[in-house]
């Protein structure tokens, strides 16, 4: 009963979050139609590019941990592995882009336990990658918490660099190995190599935010110091995404979370009608870099 009515949810939810994302802007038309919109091709194409990197830097670093559980994959393999196996996220679940990329390394010859392992250790590094932009700016949100800033800005990466640290990750392994009768293999990649892995995610989330922020300053007239804030809500909304799980990809949940993030900034209807653009945009990205990849890597194996 509880597993059906998840279930219902999974589809619900999106839906029910959407219609109020539409109602906002429906019903804040008029003010949303009276923000200063434009088209800058110099600024969508720089967001673009800067997109790119987000595609081709997650496939190296997840070939990276695979070969920390002694196993190896071209990058040509691991780029479409990931690629392929992340648009299946947007089917409801939750769980469709987990196996799909155990189904496909499967096929390249990467056991399901050492692809799960690796996908685990490689959406922790992400998650907790991610806290410290979406911090940097939280205390404009929860004012309440302006007097923690700093404190906090410190505690997450020392909080990240723990729940990164190979013993830790090889003792959750383990469980998990016995949970699923798996072998358990042991990741053998050392903790500065892991802290680097992280710092080079951090990195990562930067370069997403700006992009995300260009694309805003592609469609409307915004401040320039707006941008890292804009970039730091990105981060703090997709987290919200990720840990809801009930909608595939964060459909509604993410955007619903930008754009109430975004109305520190601009009204309302505005915001969420940025949030929506950003979805599509960022979606019209992915699509591109992933058809690309067929182009400039080839074709992947089975394909």
């Amino acid at each position: 009963m509880i597993k059906r009515l998840a279930g219902v949810a999974k589809f619900l939810v999106p839906l029910i979050v959407a219609f109020f994302i539409g109602r906002l802007i429906h019903g804040n038309w008029q003010q949303v139609r009276g923000e200063d919109w434009r088209f800058e091709p110099v600024w969508l194409l720089a967001s673009f590019l800067l997109t790119g990197w987000w595609f081709l830097i997650r496939p190296y670093v997840w070939g990276h941990l695979l070969r920390g559980f002694g196993h190896c994959l071209p990058y040509r393999e691991s780029f479409h592995i990931i690629r392929r196996a992340e648009l299946s996220r947007y089917v409801p679940g939750g769980v469709w882009q987990y196996l799909s990329r155990v189904y496909l390394a499967g096929q390249a010859g990467i056991p399901a336990g050492v692809c799960l392992m690796s996908t685990l250790v490689e959406t922790v590094i992400l998650m907790t990658a991610a806290l410290l932009p979406a911090f940097l700016y939280l205390s404009e949100t929860l004012p309440a918490l302006e007097r923690y800033q700093r404190a906090l800005l410190i505690a997450v990466p020392a909080a990240a660099f723990g729940a990164i640290h190979p013993k830790l990750l090889n003792f959750w392994a383990g469980l998990l190995a016995r949970r699923f009768k798996q072998p358990h293999i042991r990741l053998t990649i050392d903790w500065k190599t892991m802290a680097a892995i992280w710092a080079v995610y951090v990195f990562t989330w930067g370069v997403l935010g700006l992009a995300v922020a260009l694309f805003v300053r592609g469609v409307l007239d915004i401040p320039a110091e707006w941008m890292p804030r804009i970039g730091a809500h990105y981060a703090m909304a997709w987290l919200v995404g990720m840990v809801s799980m009930i909608a595939p990809a964060g459909m509604g949940i993410r955007d619903g979370m930008f754009g109430l993030l975004l109305e520190g900034l601009l009204p309302i209807g505005a915001a969420m009608a940025l949030a929506v653009g950003v979805r599509l945009w960022l979606t019209l990205t992915e699509l591109i870099w992933t058809f690309s990849g067929r182009w400039i890597f080839g074709r992947a194996r089975g394909s």
